[in-house]
């Protein structure tokens, strides 16, 4: 059995994605149920818990998602007083703007930042983020997204632009995340919107 603390669940098309950080290696992992590719949305597990989970390591990974992990049983232990606390005791988290997430290997589009193919590719697709700037929610067509202003360091640009990333979070989203704010980060499964496979960045939650 390990010990692991339930740090993310986000919405999937075919359930939730459960996010835990393992505490003897400090790994993040993803919970996934033996019959079935995602836990459902009626899952025991949820943000906050420690429970102690007998794993073994999916079959097949494909970079950049290699944290997925098949749940063999579990025991609920209990939940930890301050979530925020315990994770910046044990992680080393992104700081900057979007361009620093995932080791400077994101891709920073015009719109949308993603992880492609052709390029770099990280080696895990979770994390956590200390952004410079605050983001705003923007809900439409019964989507959350937040909205991050950026302004290409490189100079090609002197016009700041916007940049909007998808919320899969369970929570309740809140209006305005502000600078500092330890925020959750991930990469979407691969997906081929044109001519590349990519993964795109997306919050799955903030620890206050």
């Amino acid at each position: 059995m390990e010990r692991v603390l339930i740090v993310a669940k986000t919405h999937m098309k075919s359930g939730a994605c459960i996010s835990g950080l393992a505490r003897s290696s400090n790994r993040g992992i993803r919970l996934i149920p033996k019959d079935r590719l995602n836990q459902s949305t009626g899952t025991d597990f949820d943000v906050g818990q420690i429970w102690d989970i007998e794993f073994q390591e999916a079959v097949e990974v494909d970079p950049p998602h290699v944290e997925d992990v098949v749940v063999i049983n579990k025991q609920y232990v209990g939940r930890v007083a301050s979530l925020r606390e315990t994770l910046m005791k044990r992680i080393q988290p992104w700081r900057g703007g979007p361009e620093c997430l995932f080791d400077n290997m994101i891709t920073v589009g015009q719109k949308n930042c993603y992880v492609s193919r052709s390029a770099p590719i990280p080696n895990c697709s979770t994390g956590y983020w200390l952004p410079d700037r605050q983001l705003i929610l923007n809900q439409e067509n019964g989507k959350s997204r937040y909205l991050i202003e950026y302004k290409d360091k490189a100079g090609n640009s002197n016009t700041p632009r916007t940049l909007s990333v998808p919320f899969v979070g369970f929570a309740s989203p809140i209006e305005k995340i502000p600078p500092e704010t330890l925020v959750r980060v991930s990469l979407a499964r691969w997906f081929a919107p044109s001519s590349e496979d990519r993964c795109y960045l997306q919050i799955s939650g903030w620890y206050l």
